[in-house]
C-alpha cells in the first residue's frame, strides 16, 4: 500500500512541475493591449515566432488588410496570418529579432521576454533608447 501512495505521489508531483513547465512557455496564444490582437507564439525557423490570429472584432475590411505596410505592394494582404516576427533568438533570457508592426508599416528591433506564465513582455526600438514596451497576456 506504501508503494502504491508513493508511486502515486510521484506521478502527481511529475504532472505538477510539467504542468507549471509548460504554463511559463512562451508559446501559445497572447492578447495584444490593443485593438484586441490575439498572437499565436510558436516555435520556427529555428527561433520564436508570432503570427496574427485576429484583430478587432467588427472591424472594417480595411481594418483587416496591412493598409499601413511601407510598400504599396503588400498594402492588400490580409492581416489575419501574417507573422509579425519569426525567428528571434534566445539572447540572455529574452528572445531577440525583428518584428512588424502592423500599425505604423514599421519593422522594428524586437526584444520579448516571458516575466511569467500569463504575461509576455514586448520590446521594439528603432534605436535605443527610442523604445515602446507593451504586455501581453495569456489567452484563455
Amino acid at each position: 500500500m506504501r508503494m502504491m501512495i508513493t508511486g502515486a505521489a510521484i506521478a502527481a508531483l511529475a504532472a505538477t512541475v510539467v504542468g507549471a513547465a509548460e504554463q511559463a512557455s512562451p508559446y501559445g496564444n497572447w492578447r495584444t493591449p490593443d485593438k484586441g490582437g490575439l498572437i499565436e507564439v510558436s516555435q520556427c525557423d529555428g527561433g520564436l515566432c508570432g503570427k496574427i490570429l485576429s484583430g478587432t472584432p467588427g472591424a472594417s475590411p480595411e481594418g483587416r488588410l496591412d493598409s499601413n505596410n511601407k510598400n504599396p505592394a503588400l498594402r492588400g494582404r490580409a492581416l489575419v496570418g501574417l507573422y509579425i516576427f519569426r525567428g528571434l533568438k534566445p539572447a540572455d533570457g529574452s528572445w531577440k529579432g525583428s518584428m512588424y508592426n502592423p500599425n505604423d508599416g514599421g519593422t522594428y528591433a524586437a526584444t520579448i521576454s516571458l516575466k511569467s506564465a500569463g504575461s509576455l513582455e514586448v520590446k521594439g526600438c528603432i534605436v535605443w533608447p527610442m523604445c515602446k514596451t507593451q504586455v501581453w497576456t495569456r489567452a484563455r
